[in-house]
């Protein structure tokens, strides 16, 4: 008689279920589980581009609801490219994301490295230190900032503007890394130094190159936290044109709105774009 069989036979005596209808609830459980997190998912992603998709589609209608449908024109395309002063802030608004994603990356990286590497006095307070700018409200850091460059005598404008924007995206940027060289194996950088190559080239040729991608994903989310970033620049902008303080001001005194949805459905299709080449090109949502 097999195990099945006699499990069976004395389950029957004994009163407990059998082992077949022991699988067959944790088949139904499973399932539901599984058809549970589907729905789920499908319910998230409904959530999040359901707005989006309402934009592109209003950026290709004579009004501005969806219903009633008006017609299809490109004339809101045509709108957007003849505003100059949108176009220049978002010019504008990417130069500063740029800039401070540079900036924060340059600082970032070696920052990650000492708290990942090194043991120092300070190093537990300067690990929590980092993420602060991801904690603290916008509206706080951005009066806070305010008020030291008014102490220090630097004019509101480009320059604050990315130095808010470089402190704001530093987590980004050491988070990654030193997520990524907890776990990175030092025996690579060992081997390469059996092999004769100095401290330089075991950086360039063989760590870098490995940690890049959390480099990558820092840079892509500090760029993007910083081009849409509306309370910092709010604040210590001054008369700086920014793409959000455009919009915005687009939206309070109710003037060249029909120019807003298509500067959404360019912005959103540029991000898609640039994500989809990162991923390819590296698996930087690995280190996200």
């Amino acid at each position: 008689m097999s195990d099945r069989e006699e499990y069976t036979r004395l389950s029957r005596l004994v009163g407990r279920p059998a082992l077949s209808e022991t699988l067959s609830v944790d088949r139904v459980i499973s399932t539901f589980v599984s058809y549970g997190m589907w729905a789920l998912t499908i319910g998230i992603v409904v959530f999040l581009w359901l707005p989006l998709s309402q934009i592109i589609a209003l950026s290709f209608t004579e009004n501005s609801v969806l219903f009633p449908l008006g017609g299809v024109t490109l004339q809101n395309y045509v709108s957007l490219f003849t505003n100059e002063s949108l176009l220049a802030a978002a010019r504008q608004s990417a130069l500063v994301a740029t800039v401070s994603a540079a900036v924060a990356t340059l600082i970032g990286v070696p920052l990650g490295f000492a708290l990942a590497r090194h043991s120092f006095r300070g190093r537990s307070a300067l690990r929590g230190l980092v993420i602060v700018p991801l904690l603290m409200p916008g509206i706080i850091m951005g009066i806070s900032l305010l008020v030291l460059f008014r102490v220090v005598g630097l004019s509101s404008g480009f320059f604050t503007t990315v130095l808010a924007h470089s402190v704001y995206g530093l987590p980004f940027i050491v988070l990654p890394v030193v997520a990524r060289l907890a776990v990175f194996d030092r025996k690579l950088e060992e081997g390469a130094r059996d092999l004769g190559a100095d401290g330089r080239s075991v950086l360039q040729d063989v760590t870098l190159p490995i940690i890049s991608p959390a480099i990558a994903a820092g840079f892509v989310f500090a760029w993007l936290r910083s081009f849409e970033d509306f309370i910092r620049v709010f604040f210590v902008g001054g008369t700086m044109d920014a793409l959000t303080k455009e919009m915005y001001g687009m939206v309070v005194y109710s003037q060249g709105t029909e120019a807003m949805d298509p500067m959404a459905t360019i912005i959103v299709l540029i991000v898609s774009i640039a994500l989809a080449i990162a991923i390819n090109l590296r698996d930087i949502l690995e280190y996200v």
